[in-house]
């Protein structure tokens, strides 16, 4: 007597609900991650990039730190302003992995003289130097 039971296609599919709800949650999970690292490998490629560029002094002129939703992660948010010849503004972000942290690099940098790295071409485009 023989215990083997096969399953044609046919049963695989009828049970495709099944199929969802195990493979939903890892799915959404990497696609997490994944997100979360070419968010990073961006930021990265655009700081190299921008090694090239003219440098001209700049002024933090708002910091913030904030908890990132559903996560045990705060990042800090700092804006920046430069003059060429018109004032232009620019946006850095910093992720941490403690509160105190968080707070302690916010408080630091506001109100800071800075220098910025901005492209000549469009001078909208522009990136905090990375030894900030």
């Amino acid at each position: 007597m023989s215990f083997a039971h096969s399953f044609a296609w046919p049963d695989l599919w009828r049970f495709g609900h099944a199929w969802v709800y195990l493979l939903k949650w890892p799915l959404a999970f990497v696609a997490g991650w994944t997100s979360i690292y070419i968010g990073r490998w961006r930021k990265a490629r655009n700081e190299n990039a921008a090694q090239g560029w003219p440098s001209v002094e700049g002024r933090i002129i708002s910091s913030k730190a904030a908890r990132i939703e559903n996560t045990s992660r705060f990042l800090v948010t700092l804006e920046y302003s430069f003059f060429l010849t018109e004032y232009h503004y620019g946006k850095y972000t910093h992720e941490f992995s403690k509160q105190d942290e968080a707070n302690e690099f916010a408080r630091q940098l506001r109100d800071k003289r800075v220098q910025i790295r901005y492209k000549q071409s469009n001078p909208n485009k522009s990136v905090l130097e990375q030894s900030v």
